[in-house]
């Protein structure tokens, strides 16, 4: 209950300011139009100096829930404190409320900077600009060459005097995209990924690292996860990783996740004889390999056709492997209905990935004739076993998306059939431990994401045929 208060903190926030900022205005249209407001006033600064009380509350609470860094609250939770008896005084003290606005008005901005600060980092106004590093130096131990990287949000990190994989591409992506939320200023989950300590230390749900395997790994698992995902990470509504970023997180973790040159040195030595001569480029720094996906031949599809489609609703993008490869996204179509499918299927040989995410109206026929479909993202929809059977027919079909379906045992018999296939997102199904197992064994040449599993009773008649 306590961590809940604390975690109203954000939303409680906002309402003292809009209350004390109106009757600061208030008091000096009374004064400059000489008109009797004190009424409504003493009203509005009742409310607002009540409010600012239980802000200040639950932010005491919210910093000591373990998501912040005490030291780095302490301008923010003073500065608070100050405003919330300046709205107290404001409202007591009748005969000086007009020195007693303008110190609360400048109190709520600075306090409002500084919570801003702990909310998006350092710096948070001028984020586009470069930042001077500040006088005092921050240093924290990577490795055994003591290199210096600034735990403060708003600073550059400082150039190593060797690359290493993790400084050179791993570094700049969790700074840019999880430093807001877990760094020395805030730790959420008591998570801090802006040392090596702390990423090997873990947080609340233990350790997020295991080198060498990343699908074991929290650190890229939560990245893979659908968005709308509890788990997945950043949280929806954040700045997202793209998909060089996720595959250098990932590449980082094959090669065991080293953080110092040498290892990295070592590691990587294996793999210089596949590694082309401008190296210079930051994907061939880690090695990192594109899915190999069977690049059809296509012809650019007609710009008419694809207006046509959009009319009907449909998100069309390019699909990133092929140039005249098209990406199908029916999230923002109400009805699946023959006019849709019949819009769509103008561009069928151009789609190689449509997104039926969260729908319950899939009739799986009209895929099938959209023969060049490498991706198909079913999650949360009304697929069933039977529907995979179907699937079978898309010969180019590589990556499948099972997430929170009602998929189960029979249909491993369908998904092993899929020839094609290289990964396979079936977590929150209804598939049981020893129908995943089964499935595995089957089709170890399948890359095959579970996630946190909640398995089903197996399906042992079903086990048994697939034996």
């Amino acid at each position: 209950m306590i961590d809940l208060l604390g975690h109203l903190h954000p939303f409680l926030v906002h309402f003292p300011i809009g209350i004390l900022v109106i009757a600061c205005v208030m008091i000096w249209a009374q004064s400059i139009r000489n008109t009797d407001y004190q009424s409504s006033i003493s009203a509005i600064l009742l409310l607002g100096a009540i409010a600012a009380i239980l802000a200040s509350i639950s932010g005491y609470l919210l910093s000591n829930s373990g998501d912040y860094d005490a030291s780095q609250v302490v301008q923010h939770q003073w500065w608070g404190i100050g405003t919330t008896i300046c709205a107290i005084g404001l409202y007591f003290f009748q005969a000086y409320q007009k020195i007693i606005s303008l110190i609360l008005f400048v109190a709520l901005a600075i306090t409002g900077h500084f919570g801003g600060e702990l909310s998006y980092g350092a710096n948070y106004l001028f984020a586009n600009e470069k930042t001077t590093p500040p006088s005092k130096e921050l240093i924290q131990s990577f490795d055994s060459t003591q290199r210096k990287i600034a735990l403060d949000t708003s600073v550059e990190v400082l150039s190593p005097a060797k690359n290493t994989p993790f400084q050179q591409e791993v570094l700049p992506i969790l700074k840019s995209h999880c430093f807001q939320c877990h760094s020395s200023k805030k730790q959420k989950g008591k998570l801090r990924l802006d040392t090596e300590a702390f990423i090997k230390k873990g947080g609340k749900e233990g350790q997020i690292l295991l080198a060498g395997n990343p699908l074991k790994s929290h650190l890229y698992e939560y990245l893979i996860l659908p968005e709308d995902d509890d788990l997945h990470m950043p949280p929806e509504g954040k700045k997202q990783l793209n998909e060089r970023q996720i595959a250098i997180i990932k590449r980082w973790i094959e090669i065991g996740a080293p953080f110092s040159e040498s290892l990295h040195a070592m590691t990587l030595q294996s793999h210089t004889e596949t590694l082309p001569s401008d190296a210079a480029n930051p994907m061939h720094a880690l090695d990192i390999k594109q899915p190999t996906m069977t690049l059809l031949s296509l012809e650019p599809a007609n710009h008419a056709d694809i207006l046509q489609a959009k009319s009907q609703g449909l998100s069309i993008g390019p699909f990133a492997n092929h140039l005249a490869g098209l990406s199908l996204n029916f999230v923002n179509v109400k009805h699946l209905d023959s006019r849709v499918w019949q819009a769509a299927k103008k561009i069928q040989n151009n789609v190689l990935q449509l997104k039926l995410t969260k729908r319950q109206d899939i009739q799986v026929e009209e895929l099938l004739s959209f023969k060049n479909l490498q991706q198909v993202n079913l999650e949360q929809s009304n697929i069933q076993d039977a529907d995979l059977e179907r699937l079978e027919q898309l010969p180019h079909l590589e990556q499948l998306n099972l997430y929170g379906t009602a998929i189960s045992d029979q249909g491993i018999k369908a998904i092993i059939a899929m020839k094609a296939l290289k990964v396979l997102y079936i977590w929150q199904s209804k598939l049981s431990l020893e129908g995943l197992q089964a499935l595995k064994k089957a089709r170890p040449d399948v890359s095959i994401v579970e996630g946190k599993f909640n398995f089903s009773p197996p399906d042992t008649n079903r086990l048994k045929a697939i034996k």
